[in-house]
């Protein structure tokens, strides 16, 4: 029967590789552990003892000012409402100057990840005091396993050619290639298994439906799209589709604050933009916005979130009748080859029809062309970081080893995404310049896993207990 190998975390424990915790895990994994609330149910207590209870984490603000906004928290059984700000010494405060900025003013809680033997209390300008929570005491779990969790936005710069890329030549790419496979194997367990969490916290349609908002929103409004997915819950969402498409579409667009109650003057008339607001007074009244800031800078007109949430909406109305993981169920259930399978999926992503097929915002001009709200891109990334995790979620939940040979040769079928900041990297630095590997999804994954374990933190690959191994591998196969 074949699984999913669990080889790698023994392999990395044995090559040495031990990574110095703060150079490997970032601000922004302090912020999804807070985010994500990843800490002791009960009996948290701030530095200067104030029993805590975290009502709402708040909204993540990825622009500037504090991390958090709008975060409820019960302080010694009182309820307020304000900003958190995320560091990882208490130090910080001062030395980012937030004691001289008004627009701290409004932070109610310094999270913070180990208290300092000196610490340095958090002030605001007008010389309140504010709490600081320090973190570890409190983790529900080990913080490099946490950081292993996330899919944070690693920052990467050109970095050269690494010392495995010199074994290459000698020993060719074979030692390398199953490494890669066993790496990209452990990073889609991972995701499985953080995905299996919170099945088991808010049921598999709930969890299946965020996790592909979450994967719909791509790097920079992953966020907002899980905040939506939130507000609005599945079952929810489901029955306005079945109602009526647009319905749900209106209220997708209402709850991320994306429907607006006019077009701006001189704007000609827009038939959908009309529909959807009629929807909205007719059959969603009160219905409120959540505070999300949609920031366009740097992003493609084709990626905005109108067109990403439009698509969305046609993807559930799609699978509404069953609902989500039934008709996930009925494509995992027979054999057929992995082509089968994958056209299968593809077919429950919307077309190129409808406003956003040739519009990018309600006012912009009309494309020249349909364009898929939802394109091939987007909709591979889906179904590697969402379908295939979730399918072998279940597998694991419902001990059917079947299930979970069909997810794994579909993953080892599925085709390479186009390739990221990180993998258009890492490609040059473990072959060089000349050499290639056949590339799919699966080695992908392993490409980040290697980054995030042993490059990122080793760039110049000292002492590399990899390169011991991948030497030793290669020999054994000559």
């Amino acid at each position: 029967m074949i699984t999913f190998s669990e080889t790698y975390p023994i392999l990395r424990a044995a090559c040495d590789c031990v990574r110095e915790e703060r150079a490997s895990v970032t601000e922004q994994v302090l912020q999804n552990v807070w985010y994500e609330q990843q800490l002791a149910a009960d009996g948290l207590r701030t530095l200067e003892g104030h029993r805590l209870r975290v009502l709402s984490p708040g909204w993540w603000n990825h622009q500037e000012g504090p991390d958090f906004k709008g975060a409820q928290i019960d302080f010694n059984g009182r309820t307020f409402a304000g900003d958190v700000e995320v560091h990882f010494r208490s130090s910080a405060w001062r030395q980012h100057g937030h004691h001289l900025d008004p627009r701290y003013e409004g932070v109610i809680l310094h999270v913070i990840l180990d208290e300092e033997a000196a610490p340095a209390p958090a002030a605001t300008l007008g010389g309140r005091s504010v709490p600081t929570l320090a973190l570890r005491p409190w983790l529900a779990k080990d913080l490099l396993a946490l950081s292993s969790d996330y899919e944070t936005e690693l920052q990467t710069a050109p970095c050269g050619t690494g010392s495995c890329a010199a074994l290459v030549p000698e020993y060719g790419t074979h030692a390398l290639e199953h490494f890669l496979d066993l790496a990209g194997e452990w990073r889609l367990l991972n995701k499985s298994r953080q995905m299996r969490e919170r099945m088991d916290q808010a049921g598999e349609e709930q969890a299946l439906y965020e996790y592909l908002m979450y994967a719909c929103g791509f790097s920079h409004f992953k966020h907002h799209f899980q905040a939506v997915a939130r507000a609005l819950p599945y079952e929810r969402a489901r029955q306005l589709s079945r109602q009526d498409p647009l319905l749900l579409e209106a209220t997708l667009f209402q709850v991320a604050g994306l429907l607006p109650e006019v077009l701006p003057p001189g704007t000609s008339a827009v038939p959908h933009f009309a529909r959807l607001r009629a929807l909205r007074h007719e059959k969603l009244p009160g219905l409120k916005s959540l505070p999300i800031e949609w920031r366009r800078v740097g992003i493609r007109p084709n990626n905005y979130p109108e067109r990403r949430l439009g698509g969305m909406a046609q993807f559930i109305a799609r699978t509404a009748s069953k609902g989500l993981a039934a008709t996930l169920r009925e494509i995992w259930q027979p054999e057929c080859t992995a082509i089968e399978r994958r056209r299968q999926i593809e077919k429950l992503f919307p077309t190129a029809l409808g406003f956003w097929a040739t519009h990018c915002t309600w006012t912009g001009k009309r494309l020249a062309r349909p364009t898929l709200p939802l394109g091939e891109t987007r909709a591979r990334a889906i179904i590697g970081n969402v379908f295939i995790p979730a399918g072998l979620a279940v597998a694991r939940r419902e001990r059917d080893p079947a299930l979970e040979e069909r997810v794994f040769e579909f993953f080892c079928a599925l085709p390479a995404e186009s390739g990221n900041h990180i993998t258009k990297l890492m490609l040059p630095r473990v072959l060089g310049p000349e050499k290639k590997i056949r590339l799919n999804f699966r080695r992908q994954q392993g490409l980040l896993q290697m980054y995030q374990d042993w490059c990122e933190p080793n760039p110049s690959c000292r002492n590399c207990g990899l390169l011991r191994y991948l030497e030793r591998e290669a020999l054994l196969q000559k």
